[in-house]
């Protein structure tokens, strides 16, 4: 019988306005509701996780997480030792947040997927409360932990100065930013230089016109102004991302205007190409077909990227997807 087992479920706490979940899924994944959002139910959780972890370490794939590429099939010494751990009842410190629990934003994106799961249906709440519960309940892995900050956007959260600091406090060095830099953030100019930390910018276009259709706001020039700025004055990372989006910008003149515009942006980091998670991690059940334009877009990439000396990323789901996998 074969052996699964998914790292990001056994590591990871993605806060959302209605729920936890237990991976970096946020419309399908396994997870638990937030009833009292004042409070983290440390047992739930540690109860939830290990029935699915368990499911997977059987063979059977929870329905939460049948068409994710995220769990790997485990064979020999892997197995062994994993089962060796499961067995002694090893708990999962969370070494991996996403916070992704507020609606504030100062766009709104045509992929949203705040707006499409929750049709403005949210409750805003502090998760500063909560952050400071797991830390109490010893459930974070100090040594090893990683924050994202999705959205809404980041800079729109109020807390966001409160939580930086509150990860700080405990030693955190490792922090992925996405924003849309519309408004320039000034803390981040002096947040970190851990290599692993970065900024993301999702641009999506090259030019004023999409960035209207996709962001339904005119802020284009304010956006490149804002991600020079950030390029002149931060040692962070910058990634600046492509989400390929059907009938917007799936086509090349767009997406080479965007690589001409990032290749004058980008002093450390890369450039990220990616398909609309509508159609992939909001659409689990269905294998998304990939149309025949989209593998040469994504191979004009790559090529002017390695023509410009620029590094190029293409996350593992998007790799599969391209694949036929």
């Amino acid at each position: 019988m074969p052996s699964y087992r998914c790292h990001k479920l056994e590591t990871s706490l993605h806060f959302l306005p209605k729920d936890i979940k237990f991976c970096c899924s946020c419309a399908e994944g396994p997870g638990i509701s937030l009833e009292n959002f004042n409070k983290i139910n440390k047992k739930a959780i540690e109860k939830e996780k290990v029935k699915y972890i368990n499911s997977l370490k059987n063979g059977e794939i929870p329905k939460q997480c049948q068409g994710c590429n995220e769990y790997k099939e485990v064979f020999g010494p892997e197995k062994n030792f994993f089962e060796a751990l499961f067995e002694k009842k090893k708990k999962y410190p969370v070494s991996y947040i996403i916070v992704d629990h507020y609606k504030q934003c100062d766009c709104n994106c045509i992929y949203c997927s705040q707006k499409i799961i929750y049709k403005g249906e949210v409750k805003n709440y502090s998760l500063l409360p909560l952050i400071k519960q797991l830390y109490a309940n010893n459930m974070i892995d100090n040594n090893n932990l990683k924050v994202e900050f999705q959205g809404g956007n980041i800079s729109c959260l109020n807390e966001f100065d409160l939580l930086l600091e509150e990860f700080k406090k405990h030693n955190c060095t490792n922090f992925a930013i996405l924003t849309n830099g519309i408004k320039y953030m000034p803390q981040l100019e002096n947040l970190s230089n851990n290599p692993e930390s970065f900024v993301c910018v999702s641009l999506d276009c090259g030019t004023k016109e999409t960035f209207q259709k996709i962001k339904n706001v005119d802020a284009f020039e304010q956006t490149i102004e804002n991600i020079k700025k950030l390029r002149d004055n931060s040692n962070l990372s910058l990634m600046l991302k492509y989400i390929v989006i059907k009938g917007i910008n799936d086509n090349p003149e767009e997406l080479k205007s965007f690589l001409n515009i990032s290749k004058d942006l980008i002093k450390r980091g890369c450039i990220l190409l990616e398909i609309d998670f509508r159609d992939t991690l909001m659409n689990h059940y269905n294998n998304f077909k990939v149309p025949n334009h989209y593998k040469e877009l994504f191979n004009l990439a790559e090529n002017y990227c390695k023509e410009n000396n620029i590094n190029f990323s293409i996350p593992d789901y998007t790799k599969k997807i391209l694949l036929g996998k």
